[in-house]
């Protein structure tokens, strides 16, 4: 209803809206719980504003009525319409096809005139509805109107059916309420203002010089911004710096040329960070009108498909990888200790010490080698200690600038585009350098030792609760990418390529533990990586990490080399359940002067704690027998005497030690495998420290 007043100089117009779908109208429940998910409209909570007002004009039919929408012909209809058709005949989302595929021949014209924009009313030629029913047989006339969307293209059409079984006079009487209602359908769809106003769509109007005439609320909801904070902005003011030109170019074309334009871009949120929008956009007289689609839990399905393929590959596929990988390099790397302690002891036994140190260097390569690969696995399980810290990661990553280019080489060119408004993240500094060299290592491969590599960073929020599906919850994070122009990587390899020891290089370039290594680091920092490629195009790779909020320190300098004390007596509590190494652990400790007291389980320890006087150190392993683990020890041994020094060895452990414990003061930490000599100057370094 439309009620008018006067004013001083203009008109006031009031409309008043009625609920759609009311509670009285016959079929309006029968749609609303109706299973639309199963049918390609998709659930009903998600239709656009355009089909949903296509709906009210059905439910408002004087006469059996159906819409039918969407490339696939999907029929919602009035209970009207159900009576015609039969209770025999397909329902609510059915296709039209095939609901009327008996009468295609004499329907099917009339559809396609419709979904060109052709209204027409067959009522010269009934068609026979029904057959031989208690009233006898029944002949319907049909109409057909075209129902637009809101880029005014044709969707879908309202199906009307007449009954003209009577007489003529009748039918006449029916045709000119179908053109009255015609008309009312006509009016509706050109409340233009209304769609503008209740879109949940973002719509736009830009001038031909490219500035924001006009946003409706949907636009304000989506990217926070208003119209009055938008004065003098251009469209290409709010879009990534990427995508200016490509947006500019659409524009173009369609302020000069006919038809409408697709395209996808990201546009500044008003707090910051970029959201995907996919727009349609066409000349409207002196406007540009655009419409646009938050598709950014589309564009994430690319994200999480790598770990999704990596997760759903089969199991054993995966193992059977894994162990033949580290079986192919320890076994090399054993070969190599095994034949190095066989020629040493041979030359023992001939009383030929002359290259006696050749072999020793020989098997202490092939240690490190092992102590590396242990590390690298650890990595890719998220095994390995992490020491995290609020950090600013745009001056972390240009520090280590110098670094990626001794890693890339002479011939690569190695670019930045940081965001220097960068939102903090949590992570250990120095494994954050070490995926990066990784990155690197793998683009210069790629590239063939002459391309560039490109990195980035920038704000990126998730505000859909779905997307804590691929791994991801809904909130701020940093993404940074590393990509390279180089030769790319096959699509079918692409799930696999976090898979320990998978390697698309050729035989002698790499263990495959590389990309392995920076998933493990990503995930166990809370975060989220995945690849993209392209054969001869290059390969990008995406680092999500959460938004960290707390308050950034400035790094640390490091401190000077302390210089070392003889052990002076110094006592020392050694706890490890592995007896040959605890054996050659205290022999180290003895040569360097310490008095050490070793035990194998967690009741022996305590036991020599309580009972055999005060300890300088308690080295302990965190995994021990008996039930009790190394860091129940210490907290034990703590309760006891609070400034009890721990130094904690551990090889893996299911559950990584708190980092609150490590920032106690005395307290330290070693992954083994580690060699005698680290563990001695550790020891001693702790001890001098505590004075």
């Amino acid at each position: 209803m439309v009620a008018k007043g006067k004013s001083s100089n203009t008109e006031l117009q009031v409309l008043h809206v009625e609920p759609s779908w009311k509670p009285t109208d016959p079929f309006a429940e029968a749609i609303r719980v109706f299973n639309w998910g199963d049918t390609p409209l998709g659930v009903l909570a998600k239709w656009p504003p355009s089909l949903r007002h296509a709906v009210d004009i059905m439910l408002a039919s004087p006469f059996p009525a159906a819409l039918v929408w969407g490339d696939s012909m999907t029929v919602i209809h009035n209970a009207a319409y159900a009576d015609v058709t039969g209770t025999a005949a397909p329902g609510l989302g059915s296709s039209f096809e095939q609901m009327w595929r008996k009468h295609w021949a004499q329907v099917g014209p009339s559809v396609f005139k419709a979904l060109e924009g052709q209204a027409s009313f067959v009522g010269d030629a009934p068609i026979l509805v029904a057959a031989d029913t208690e009233a006898g047989n029944v002949w319907s006339a049909l109409g057909y109107t075209p129902i637009r969307d809101e880029q005014a293209r044709v969707a879908g059409f309202l199906h009307t059916v007449i009954n003209a079984t009577a007489s003529v006079a009748t039918l006449g009487e029916w045709r000119d309420l179908t053109e009255r209602f015609e008309q009312r359908i006509a009016e509706y769809q050109a409340d233009r203002e209304r769609i503008w106003a209740l879109s949940s769509e973002a719509m736009i109007m830009v001038t031909l010089d490219l500035r924001l005439h006009a946003v409706n609320p949907a636009f304000e909801r989506m990217l926070g911004w208003s119209l009055a904070q938008m004065v003098g902005m251009t469209i290409t003011d709010l879009l990534h710096p990427s995508d200016r030109r490509d947006v500019a170019e659409v524009a173009l074309d369609v302020l000069h040329g006919p038809g409408v334009r697709e395209l996808e871009s990201r546009v500044r949120h008003n707090a910051g960070h970029y959201c995907w929008i996919r727009w349609s956009a066409r000349r409207d007289g002196r406007f540009l009108t655009a419409v646009g689609s938050d598709i950014n839990q589309e564009r994430e399905n690319a994200m999480r498909r790598s770990e999704a393929l990596l997760r759903n590959n089969q199991r054993v596929t995966v193992v059977s990888q894994l162990a033949g990988g580290v079986a192919h390099e320890m076994n090399n790397l054993l070969s190599g200790i095994g034949g190095s302690l066989e020629l040493l002891q041979r030359r023992i036994d001939q009383g030929q010490p002359e290259r006696i140190a050749s072999y020793v260097e020989l098997a202490r390569g092939s240690v490190e080698r092992a102590m590396s690969l242990t590390h690298q696995l650890l990595a890719f399980s998220s095994g390995q200690h992490l020491s995290p810290r609020p950090l600013n990661s745009t001056p972390a990553m240009m520090a280590c600038g110098q670094l990626l280019l001794q890693a890339l080489g002479p011939e690569m060119l190695l670019e930045w585009h940081l965001d220097n408004d960068a939102w903090p993240i949590l992570v250990d500094p120095g494994q954050l350098e070490n995926a990066l060299v990784n990155l690197c290592t793998n683009a210069r491969e790629a590239c063939n030792f002459a391309g560039t590599v490109t990195i980035r960073s920038f704000n990126q929020r998730l505000e859909d609760d779905e997307r804590a599906l691929g791994g991801l919850e809904a909130g701020d994070y940093l993404a940074i990418q590393v990509e390279d122009n180089g030769q790319g990587i096959a699509s079918e390899d692409i799930p696999r390529v976090f898979e320990p020891f998978f390697t698309s290089k050729p035989a002698g370039r790499g263990a495959g533990l590389g990309l392995p290594m920076v998933y493990g680091f990503v995930h166990q920092s809370g975060g989220h990586v995945w690849l993209e490629s392209t054969l001869e195009q290059g390969t990008r790779v995406t680092m999500m990490f959460p938004r960290c909020l707390q308050v950034v320190e400035p790094l640390a300098t490091p401190l000077p080399p302390v210089l070392m004390e003889p052990a002076n007596g110094r006592r020392l509590l050694l706890i490890d359940d592995e007896n040959g190494l605890r054996k050659l652990m205290k022999e180290a400790l003895l040569e360097q002067g310490f008095e050490v007291v070793d035990v194998a389980d967690a009741t022996g320890a305590m036991s020599k704690f309580r009972h055999d006087g005060s300890f300088d150190l308690v080295v302990t392993d965190i995994g021990l027998p008996g039930g009790s683990s190394g860091r129940q020890v210490a907290q034990a041994m703590r309760l006891l005497k609070p400034q009890q020094k721990i130094l904690f060895i551990t090889g893996y452990s299911e559950h990584p030690i708190e980092q609150a414990l490590l920032d106690q003061p005395g307290t330290g930490l070693m992954l083994k495998p580690f060699s005698l000599a680290r563990l001695v100057a550790q020891v001693q370094s702790m001890l001098v420290e505590a004075g």
